[in-house]
Formats: C-alpha cells, structure tokens, sequence
C-alpha cells in the first residue's frame, strides 16, 4: 500500500488519511457552488445587458415569451465568457466550502446546475413556456434551445460551447478554492515546526 505524502513547506505530511476523511464530493458545498454561479451570472448578465444593450449579450436563443430570436456571434461569445466566469466563481466557492477536491466538487456544481436547467426546461415543455423560471429571468435555458424546427446551428453551438464553459469554468474555480486550503495547511504546518524547534 503506498502513502500519499505531501511535501507542505518542506516537511513531509501523510495526507491520504486526510483527504480520505474530508475530500471527495461535499453535496453542500457544490449546492451553493451552483447558487454562486447563478446569482454571478445573474448579476453579470443585468450589468451588461444594461450597460451595452441586450442585442450584445444573448444567452438563450429565446425570448422572454418563447419566440425564437436571432443569434449574433458577437452575443453568443459574450455570452459564452461570462457563463464561464459565473462557474468559475461557482467552482471557487464550492472549492473553498469543501476545502480537498476542489475540481471534483467544481464539476459537482457544474452537474446540480444542468440537472436544474433541464427540470425548468422540461417543467416548460410540458405545462407551458410561463413555468420554465430560467427563461423568464433570463437564466440558462440551453435545453429549450436546441429544440424542433426552431434550431439553428448558431443556437446548437452557442449551448455546446455554454456547456463546455460551465463545466471548465467550475473546474478550474474549484482547483484555485482548493489553493486557499493548501496555503492555509502550509502555514499550519510552519507553526507545528516552529513549536517543535
């Protein structure tokens, strides 16, 4: 069996028992991941949507009432790179919560936030367009955007490329909450050796 050993400034530290006891997925930590990256996303999406005008800015390929609406690549991307900063910040939160494992419990953040979008996506297909809340509030509604005759190949790769974001975005947010617990171990690790000299 070997040992998972980690050099903490210097010192040597076991930390397979660690991680063993207090890593892997932590349900409550991605739960307000997903809540981070929503409210970011949110808030980024007014701000801008406000400040340049919605034409700039085009997260679903719907409108507010359903009507199917003209994609412009420069919208899409836009909004393509702020979905990502949302999960990265999502992926950040839930990386700090959880303290090991930050990129698992990223991508954890990133799959509660699909699994929602496409409960309000099928909850609008079958009682109607005013019961899907995403896109009301202009939340993500990827699902309800690739549907029937209404798609388009900009709308397909728009919710291709939202989902990739969500998911790198997350990730990558995880793996830098997680940093925060390795310096804040390093610096324990520091004090346990100052006492010991």
């Amino acid at each position: 069996m070997t040992t998972n050993t980690e050099s903490v400034r210097g010192t040597e530290a076991n930390m397979a028992s660690v991680t063993e006891r207090f890593g892997g997925i932590d349900t409550p930590a991605s739960l307000m991941g997903m809540f981070t990256a929503f409210g970011v996303l949110a808030f980024l999406g007014s701000l801008i949507a406000a400040g340049v005008g919605a034409a700039d800015y085009q997260l679903n390929a719907f409108d507010i009432e359903g009507n199917v609406q003209e994609l412009v690549v420069g919208g899409v991307i836009m909004a393509v790179l702020v979905t990502f900063v949302a999960f990265l910040s999502g992926g950040w939160a839930a990386g700090r919560m959880a303290r090991y494992d930050g990129g698992m419990n990223g991508i954890g953040t990133a799959l509660w936030a699909l699994l929602v979008i496409a409960v309000f996506a099928a909850l609008g297909a079958w009682a109607g367009a005013e019961y899907n809340a995403f896109q009301r509030v202009g939340l993500p509604d990827w699902f309800s955007q690739i549907r029937g005759d209404d798609v388009t190949t900009l709308g397909v790769v728009a919710a291709a490329a939202s989902v990739v974001a969500v998911f790198a975005g997350a990730y990558i947010g995880g793996k830098f909450g997680e940093m925060y617990h390795r310096r804040a171990d390093a610096a324990l690790v520091d004090q346990a050796v100052t006492h010991d000299h």
